[in-house]
């Protein structure tokens, strides 16, 4: 393949200034181009990408997607970035999948952003769907390990067990054990 010229077809295209082009609202899309612009040693591309402001444009439709492209932007050191995406998905991001709204949790705690994850945790536990017993368990889960006890309570007392649908066994086990570790037998 060396003599087939893909070495001089990636240096052709990293040529083209791919990152002055790209959109940025899919924030997987950016995190696959952040870390392949590393890989190929491409640091200045990479630094151009982050002056169009990611986080400032990426979509939020994805709180785990989001998550990643937090944990991307804090590797690359852009801490501003960090805490503008961090405000605008504790505030803005969907609720309907609790299970990824629990990974952006984690990654927003990671990051160092605790009101942020304060805040989401707060929208979490009052509107979050009950409809994945998975992820509502994953939820409540994440809610306890970080200490956020009165948010994992105000989880409870819309009382989960009753309105989760029973059609994934994997789920309701993951929920049951999760209701059982909070003491909620």
């Amino acid at each position: 393949l060396r003599e087939a010229g893909a070495r001089q077809q990636a240096a052709a295209l990293l040529r083209r200034d791919p990152v002055a082009h790209v959109p940025l609202d899919n924030p997987y899309a950016v995190c696959l181009l952040l870390d392949r612009l590393r890989e190929a040693g491409a640091e200045q591309q990479a630094a151009a990408l982050l002056r169009r402001d990611p986080a400032a444009h990426v979509s939020l439709d994805d709180p785990g997607n989001v998550g990643l492209l937090l944990d991307r932007l804090r590797e690359a050191g852009a801490e501003q970035q960090v805490t503008a995406l961090a405000d605008r998905a504790a505030a803005h991001v969907p609720l309907d999948d609790p299970g990824n709204v629990a990974r952006l949790l984690d990654r927003l705690r990671e990051a160092g952003a605790e009101q942020q994850a304060a805040a989401l945790a707060d929208r979490a536990a009052a509107h979050v769907p009950l409809d994945d017993p998975y992820g509502v368990g994953l939820l409540l889960n994440r809610l306890r390990e970080a200490g956020a006890e009165q948010q994992a309570a105000a989880l409870l007392r819309r009382d989960p067990a009753a309105h989760v649908p029973l059609d994934s066994p994997g789920g309701v086990a993951r929920l049951l054990d999760s209701l059982r570790e909070a003491g909620a037998e």
